[in-house]
């Protein structure tokens, strides 16, 4: 790439201070010239979790169906969280698998991470593959009324396709599972 031709962030101040956003406001130059001003939000990062069973044979996941406040909908999701400051991601993922459907999972596997919407956002979503798992209850969020799912791999599928999720992260991170681990489960392969 031509390194006269880069596009550049030549300044950057924080609009807003948030406990888990802020709103910044960039300048970006091309060979020295502003070029354009974009709105970023800066996120502290959060995770998701497949939780999933194998029973004889059989992959069942489970969501959680929860009112997103900011979409005005009830959501059907894969659990999933903000980062608390300084948290480890599996430990962020056990709390939240506590807190959300009431389990804790024995096996962790960590896929990668992904960006939600990077063209205005730097939030990364830390995904993780959690298994046999086990009933281990804690307080939910006071701003969160949740009811668990339980579905097979197939009405997970159906559920997709007719736009029952619509989540972006839960159908991301059903097709890396799908697509890249769901084949390596000892369990799923006997």
């Amino acid at each position: 790439m031509d390194k006269n031709n880069l596009i550049e962030r030549s300044s950057s101040h924080i609009i807003h201070r948030g406990d888990y956003i802020n709103l910044r406001k960039d300048s970006l130059t091309k060979n020295g010239n502003i070029i354009a001003e974009r709105d970023v939000v800066e996120h502290a990062g959060s995770i998701v979790a497949v939780p999933y069973e194998i029973i004889n044979g059989e992959i069942y996941f489970y969501l959680v169906k929860q009112w997103r406040n900011p979409v005005e909908e009830w959501l059907i999701e894969f659990p999933a969280g903000t980062l608390n400051e300084n948290e480890d991601h599996e430990l962020a993922v056990i709390r939240e698998l506590q807190e959300e459907i009431g389990m804790i999972p024995k096996s962790i596997n960590y896929w990668s991470y992904f960006y939600v919407a990077p063209g205005w956002c730097d939030e990364k979503i830390h995904c993780y593959f959690a298994g046999n798992l086990e009933k281990s209850k804690l307080e939910e969020d006071i701003d969160e009324e949740i009811e668990v799912i339980k579905i097979t791999y197939d009405e997970m599928v159906k559920k997709i396709k007719n736009s029952e999720i619509i989540d972006l992260k839960t159908i991301s991170a059903f097709n890396v599972f799908d697509n890249f681990f769901k084949n390596d489960l000892l369990e799923f392969n006997n």
